[in-house]
């Protein structure tokens, strides 16, 4: 080969040197082990380093290779200083690490350390990618480099499908305790079972996932068989509730039509299939209430307070059963947990009022029918804004006019907005306005319907079945 030739591949060796300086190694994401010496340190290494002077010339190891690659090299070492020999460094790293790492990923797979094995995967994708950039140069170990990657990637493909296999394992036992405590001491509505439900197929979708070649596989196969029974007795538990759902929504259905009886055995029969439903406690306080036995709606509805203390129907239920019997500060206490729990309840604004005018305190009263009607105008609810409004309106002239507040009130027989039965009071104002006395009704508010409802009430409250005092 030529002068010229040999220069060429000189050039060569000098390109692949510069590229293996300045391969994409950022240092400082390797361990601290292998980042590069300090300046002083560096220096004395590379004086180390050097090899020492032969006294015979042609014994020594470097005479075989071209005079002119040795000074390209020599000229290129004084260009990059310390980073050769950090270079080096790194690569004996990487080669020292592609050999033990694997033990080491043995011994965290039996342990089941998911944090472990993401650190054992961070350093195979470091270690690989230090090995696959090592330059085929003299003192590089360049084969042994190439031999080890190979190993590598296979452990990188094992790990991976093991990580995975583990962290779905712990999501599927994460989400099993999660449902098993949602379901302690039963029963309980249907949208707990429902809940509980969800989370076992949850469960169950991660341990299917499961790859039979991971080392969670006979794990997972274990669990599997006990999480699906769980699933299945979930679902009859479920069923069951449903039931008593069904059950609640018939005797809601003939409150509607003042079949009381038939509702109480309706609801009856929910209360047996699901004691924890709040819903039918409800109920038969109002079918109760109807009857007449507000004493023995009271004790329903303090039942469905005791499971829910948050349902707010069943404060202002509880409070129109306390009106009714005389209890005119236990009514207003009941209004105010009822609005607590639900600020926009604007039915129990309404009723609160009327409490506050039985209990002599006009402008309380005022403040609540304003909010009421402002609260039905917000909410489309017409019939029940105009109502409020003819009370305000009712208010206002009896307080301008200083008319008689005599006990004088007559009963008159009405259809709601939605076609229930109420009962329709209108006060007696001077002989000289009777004509124009305003009627204060009060009918139902509109419900939505739900999976489960919660029957309203035809009548009872402030201004529909007890006389002003």
């Amino acid at each position: 080969m030529d002068q010229q030739g040999k220069d060429f591949e000189i050039e060569l060796e000098l390109q692949q040197l510069r590229q293996a300086m300045e391969m994409d190694l950022k240092l400082e994401q390797l361990p601290e082990a292998i980042a590069p010496p300090p300046a002083a340190e560096s220096e004395q290494t590379e004086a180390d380093d050097r090899p020492e002077a032969s006294p015979n010339p042609v014994a020594s190891p470097s005479s075989g290779k071209p005079k002119a690659l040795l000074a390209a090299i020599a000229l290129l070492g004084l260009a990059v200083g310390g980073s050769a020999i950090a270079a080096l460094k790194v690569q004996h790293w990487a080669l020292t690490t592609s050999t033990t790492i694997g033990a080491e990923i043995e011994m965290a797979q039996k342990t089941v350390d998911i944090d472990l094995l993401k650190q054992h995967r961070q350093t195979l994708q470091t270690t690989t990618a230090i090995l696959e950039k090592t330059p085929n140069l003299p003192g590089f170990n360049y084969q042994q480099a190439q031999a080890n990657l190979s190993e590598l990637r296979s452990l990188q493909t094992t790990l991976q499908l093991n990580l995975t296999a583990t962290e779905s394992l712990k999501r599927a036992e994460t989400l099993a305790m999660e449902a098993a405590l949602l379901v302690q001491n039963p029963p309980h509505p249907v949208q707990v079972w429902a809940k509980a439900r969800g989370k076992w197929q949850q469960a169950i979708g991660q341990l299917e996932s499961i790859s039979p070649d991971s080392i969670v596989s006979s794990t997972a196969e274990q669990k599997l068989s006990s999480y699906q029974t769980n699933l299945a007795n979930i679902n009859n538990r479920m069923a069951t509730a449903q039931k008593a759902v069904d059950f609640n929504n018939r005797g809601a259905a003939e409150i509607s039509k003042r079949d009381y009886q038939r509702a109480i055995q309706y609801f009856n029969q929910a209360i047996g299939l699901n004691p924890s439903q709040p819903e039918a406690y409800i109920g038969q306080g109002i079918a109760y209430s109807e009857l007449g036995n507000n004493l023995q709606a009271i004790k329903h509805y303090d039942k469905a307070i005791q499971l829910n203390s948050n349902f707010a129907e069943a404060y202002y239920n509880r409070g129109l059963s306390h009106y009714e019997l005389g209890n005119e500060e236990k009514a207003l206490e009941d209004y105010n947990l009822a609005i607590q729990n639900q600020p926009n309840y604007a039915q129990a604004y309404l009723e609160r009022g009327g409490a506050h005018y039985a209990l002599n305190n006009p402008s309380a009263a005022m403040a609540d029918f304003q909010k009421a009607a402002q609260l039905f105008s917000q909410q489309g609810d017409t019939p029940n804004q105009e109502l409020a409004q003819k009370i305000i309106d009712y208010l206002q002239a009896t307080t301008a006019s200083n008319l008689d507040e005599s006990d004088q009130a007559d009963y008159q027989e009405c259809g709601d907005a939605w076609g229930n039965p109420c009962n329709e009071i209108y006060y007696y104002v001077s002989p000289r306005k009777s004509n124009n006395s305003p009627r204060v009704n009060v009918p139902n508010p509109q419900r939505n319907s739900n999976s489960i409802r919660t029957p309203s009430r035809t009548r009872g409250g402030s201004f529909r079945s007890r006389r002003r005092r």
